[in-house]
């Protein structure tokens, strides 16, 4: 540990306490059962991550309201009362292991499975597909917007009810949220389109809804594509507009970039520098002061370590990666790189007087 102080330092957000600053992100697995509960090749997976030292595990984005919000052939699913029990043996499984665990809510709109739709057209803010070549979904209606941020609310109470720790709401990556945020997709010209402040109602509503249903003590991450990186979409000053309209009953504030379109900013290409999305993170945490995740390309913990000072930095975004195998815990993870697991890390800037040396900027209080 005193190799890597701030990496492995513990951080309390809203009553979750983290044991350090490493968070696995949700990677989308498709090993639940065809029917959406988790399976046991699922829990032992997770069970790894939690072995291996990880503060937070954020499981992978779940399905809440089948079929029209869901994106995969064998994808966890929380629509229903029935998916709690092996949800929260999950959620107990990496306890035992000193692991913080999240989930994070999703509806694929325009991305939905095609398949499991049965013919069916998927849904969106317009007629635009959430990628070159997709599917051309149909503009929501009223009725149905209202009836997504109801599946939202319920989602996040069933969160609660099967002992995680936060719930994160996933309003990137071409999913529905960000294809009423982006006006790549929007292209509505009611309340819901047009403006930014239109074009944020829908996350507004989400946020309001899941926040009364898990109460004030209970951590809500947001995760967003802070800019998308293509002509015509947000940039990361419209992300800090959009932030501005939604982030007040938010705790954390997942900062990610890019769409469907250019997934290799997305999902980084490993040919890109350490880091170089950080002025993104950078920029939502000067503003907000929250709890800020950041995401892209750090390879190992001494870079994790090290970043935060860098402050001349333009650009970062990390995943350093974790040792998950069976029996091999947090030391072996300080040392040397893993195969598979990718992580986050947590930044927030500490409020220290003007006299005094500047904190490592990825800190928090």
């Amino acid at each position: 540990m005193s190799h890597y102080p701030h990496l492995f330092s513990p951080l309390t957000i809203n009553g979750m306490t983290l044991k350090n600053r490493i968070i696995m992100p949700p990677m989308g697995t498709n090993m639940a059962t065809l029917n959406g509960e988790v399976s046991q090749e699922q829990l032992e997976y997770y069970e790894l991550r939690a072995k291996g030292g990880t503060g937070l595990i954020t499981i992978e984005n779940i399905c809440i309201d089948f079929p029209f919000a869901s994106n995969g052939t064998t994808q966890l699913r929380i629509d229903n009362d029935q998916y709690i029990p092996r949800l929260f043996k999950l959620t107990e499984t990496l306890h035992k292991h000193g692991a913080c665990v999240s989930i994070q809510l999703n509806h694929a709109g325009a991305s939905a499975y095609a398949y499991r739709l049965e013919g069916q057209t998927p849904l969106s803010s317009s007629t635009t597909p959430s990628k070159k070549h997709g599917n051309i979904p149909r503009p929501m209606t009223h009725e149905e917007i209202y009836h997504a941020v109801e599946k939202f609310g319920d989602a996040a109470e069933r969160v609660r009810r099967a002992g995680f720790d936060c719930v994160e709401i996933h309003a990137g990556h071409s999913y529905l949220i960000s294809q009423f945020l982006s006006p790549l997709f929007n292209k509505r010209t009611d309340e819901f389109g047009g403006s930014v402040e239109n074009r944020t109602r829908i996350l507004s509503l989400i946020v309001d809804k899941v926040r009364a249903c898990v109460g004030p003590r209970f951590p809500v991450s947001l995760r967003i594509s802070a800019d998308d990186f293509l002509k015509g979409g947000n940039t990361l000053e419209d992300s800090l507009r959009i932030l501005e309209l939604c982030q007040e009953k938010v705790d954390i504030i997942n900062v990610s970039a890019a769409q469907n379109d250019n997934l290799n900013l997305q999902i980084d290409q490993m040919s890109l520098e350490d880091g170089w999305k950080r002025y993104l993170s950078r920029a939502v945490r000067d503003k907000f002061h929250k709890p800020t995740v950041i995401a892209g390309n750090i390879r190992t913990p001494q870079v994790a370590e090290d970043h935060p000072r860098q402050r001349r930095c333009r650009s970062y975004r990390h995943w350093p990666r974790s040792d998950c195998r069976a029996g091999v815990g947090a030391e072996s993870a300080r040392r040397k790189r893993a195969s598979d697991a990718q992580m986050y890390l947590l930044q927030h800037r500490l409020r220290r007087p003007s006299h005094r040396p500047l904190a490592p900027a990825a800190l928090f209080d």
